[in-house]
């Protein structure tokens, strides 16, 4: 879609004329900095995402209603949250939300502060009305597994005897709604230090714990180093602090942190192959995440010996 319609768009749906339009990124959308006398952010969705994009301009104006921090949505002339269009035969979703002026916030320097958002955030979902997809063993563990059958990768028996054991240790615990991709690139922190949470498309029922294990692993996903190690721990610590004021956890949650690293390595390495293609990581490659997980096995005791 070219800038001058997106221009004619913002126009006639917003009333906001003679935006400038830079182009960001591209993932699931095309998403612009429009900026006019105030600085927007301009997704548009191919019709694929739709549920998707809906869903998720949903759950951001609950959550504004609720006085938790997310970037505003921009609703259109008549009140509506999305503008649905068709360009040159093809449907496209827009949505426009306030831009937020902010940087990647300090994990370390703010844990307290980031639980305390986490656990807010998982304390209203569980009055969000409408229900997202379930996301359970299939999509953290199998899903990785089948890519290595399809690519007649040698040892997977080594990744289907450890990804049992791993599921066994988790497949009990608490689900709720959760963010999905709740990672650091997903908090942004403004000049005046409030931190927002953005980028609501990966929205699934899920154990709490993925949440809390994303936000809060140091760890470098190529090479395990003890020093990350113990960042972890000290992250960790400071986050459920925070977090736990907002929304308990059992101890056998807080324990089953380390379980959900190595999940993790599993459930990002079947994403990643889902978007770049099987063939994008090689036997080598396979091997050296098998060598982390492994070495990672040794450290999981006393990782959770060490969280009070």
């Amino acid at each position: 879609m070219d800038e001058r319609t997106l221009q004619k768009i913002l126009a006639e749906n917003y009333g906001i004329e003679n935006a400038s339009l830079e182009f960001l990124r591209e993932g699931g959308s095309h998403t612009y900095l429009a900026n006019s006398e105030t600085k927007y952010l301009l997704k548009v969705i191919g019709s694929a995402f739709f549920d998707t994009a809906k869903q998720s301009v949903s759950i951001m104006r609950y959550l504004e209603g609720n006085g938790f921090p997310v970037p505003q949505t921009i609703l259109t002339k008549t009140g509506d949250a999305v503008v649905e269009t068709d360009c040159d035969g093809e449907k496209k979703l827009i949505t426009l939300m306030e831009f937020i002026e902010g940087e990647e916030s300090e994990l370390e320097a703010c844990a307290s502060e980031v639980g305390e958002l986490v656990g807010r955030f998982h304390q209203l979902m569980e009055k969000y009305p409408e229900e997202p997809v379930t996301k359970g063993k299939e999509f953290f563990i199998d899903r990785y597994l089948e890519c290595l059958r399809k690519k007649n990768y040698p040892r997977v028996a080594e990744y289907e005897e450890l990804g049992e054991r791993l599921w066994e240790q988790v497949k009990d615990l608490p689900c709720g709604i959760c963010h999905g991709d709740m990672h650091r690139g997903n908090l942004l922190q403004n000049a005046e230090g409030q931190i927002y949470l953005v980028d609501f498309d990966t929205i699934c029922r899920a154990p709490y714990m993925f949440d809390v294990m994303v936000m809060c692993d140091m760890t470098d996903y190529f090479n395990l180093k003890p020093e990350d190690v113990e960042i972890t721990k000290e992250v960790y610590r400071k986050f459920l602090a925070g977090y736990e004021k907002h929304h308990a956890l059992s101890r056998e949650e807080i324990d089953s942190f380390p379980y959900w690293v190595a999940i993790r390595h599993y459930q990002l390495q079947a994403t990643i192959l889902e978007l770049y293609g099987i063939d994008c990581i090689n036997e080598g490659f396979i091997d050296g995440q098998l060598w982390w997980l492994n070495k990672w096995q040794e450290a999981m005791t006393d990782f959770a010996e060490n969280i009070e």
